[in-house]
């Protein structure tokens, strides 16, 4: 008998998993979002991918599939390699970048240590002054995530998946230790196997089966500004970890966002929004936004005078260490989660969905799973408070971790 094989969640990952399963044959395999494709985090996430020594096989298990699925649908994913700037302000810093250089060459990733004015040459409103080198890394890019999630699930399709949108998953069915099927708003469905890759509600959802999932959402944002000139699209992005900023042209401006310290937590159920928050964003926030702004501007003076077309408040779940839930659920067989991208669910999505494909089919993993497997907190998941004051530190930790 096929396997039933049900996927919760129409984001990138979700897609990602389910185009992944038809390729392995795991069994029928459906896929539920509860509103459209690419709801919840994927249609405000910024789309960068640039390789450095930590996501290490994320970056290349994602470009690998976003080429595999581009030709496989036929879909323009709309990845643009770029190449990445790291700024360094001081000589320390430098010294950090030339040794992750020389461990990108060991790989055959081609880059570059750049004095202050060749840096600026690669970025027109970059102030030379502002900065004692870079280094600039080929391996980056960024991709449009919407059409990437199109992708993975016009692929998915054509292999036999179904997808159906507007059914909101309520709860999952447990029966003697495993998966019966979903309960959903359109009544019940078997399943013999579930993946939650529900993002922000992931934790809400698992709560129902006992399970406490090490997760917690936070706002995180970036701005739009309009710059003059007008930047060109192959100017490389940029990150200064020395300041948790990042950014990238952007229809001709320049976006900035920043992984900020002591981030602003969710108040909301378990860390996640309100159910109907699928294509919204959080208020503005630009008192905790301006010293990341006044970095940028320091950075690159033509911020000062460019008008801000948009301020992006999109929540993102975060986890404890920084690295993403990924791998089968202790103790209830059949149940496998993918959540908690730390603000990088575009760059995961090729290893999340290779990951939990393998593991639902009983292949050997291509990649190791100890590093998300979503039980490696233990007792501490459960620690609401213990959550939220780790958490909080999570993202502007994933930018210390560069440069320290």
């Amino acid at each position: 008998m096929t396997r039933r094989i049900a996927v919760v969640g129409g984001g990138v990952i979700g897609a990602s998993i389910a185009w992944h399963l038809t390729l392995a044959e795991a069994g029928d395999v459906v896929l539920y979002e509860r509103e459209r494709l690419g709801a919840g985090t994927t249609w405000h996430s910024a789309g960068n991918i640039t390789w450095t020594v930590g996501p290490d096989d994320a970056v290349f298990a994602a470009l690998e599939a976003i080429d595999a699925v581009a030709r496989e649908s036929g879909q323009d994913t709309g990845w643009l390699r770029t190449g990445r700037l790291f700024l360094a302000r001081s000589e320390a810093g430098l010294e950090k970048y030339a040794a992750l250089a020389r461990v990108g060459e060991a790989r055959g990733i081609e880059s570059r240590m750049l004095s202050p004015a060749e840096a600026a040459h690669h970025h027109p409103l970059l102030d030379p002054a502002a900065i004692a080198g870079a280094w600039l890394n080929s391996l980056g890019g960024r991709v449009n995530p919407t059409d990437l999630t199109a992708a993975y699930a016009r692929a998915a399709r054509a292999r036999g998946a179904s997808l159906r949108e507007g059914c909101a998953v309520t709860g999952i069915a447990l029966r003697g230790g495993r998966v019966a099927g979903l309960e959903t708003a359109d009544g019940p469905i078997d399943a013999d196997v579930v993946v939650v890759c529900a993002g922000l509600w992931s934790r809400r959802l698992l709560a129902g089966c006992g399970v406490a999932l090490a997760q917690w959402g936070s706002e995180h944002f970036y701005v739009i500004a309009r710059t003059d000139p007008p930047l060109e699209r192959t100017t490389p992005s940029f990150v200064s970890p020395e300041d948790a900023i990042y950014g990238r042209e952007e229809v001709g401006g320049q976006l900035v966002g920043c992984f900020d310290t002591d981030a602003i937590t969710i108040e909301g159920d378990h860390g996640a929004p309100p159910d109907d928050f699928a294509f919204s964003l959080l208020d503005e926030n630009w008192d905790k936004f301006a010293p990341y702004g006044e970095a940028a501007m320091g950075l690159f003076p033509a911020l000062k005078a460019a008008p801000i077309s948009r301020f992006v408040n999109g929540p993102e779940s975060f986890t404890p260490d920084g690295s993403p839930l990924i791998g089968p659920l202790e103790g209830i067989e059949g149940l496998f989660v993918a959540s908690a991208m730390n603000s990088g669910g575009v760059t995961y999505s090729g290893l999340a969905g290779r990951l939990i494909a393998d593991q639902v089919s009983g292949r050997e993993p291509r990649y190791d799973p100890a590093p998300y497997a979503p039980s490696r907190f233990g007792a501490r998941a459960a620690d609401e408070a213990w959550l939220r004051q780790t958490i909080a530190q999570t993202p502007s930790g994933n930018y210390r971790a560069i440069h320290d």
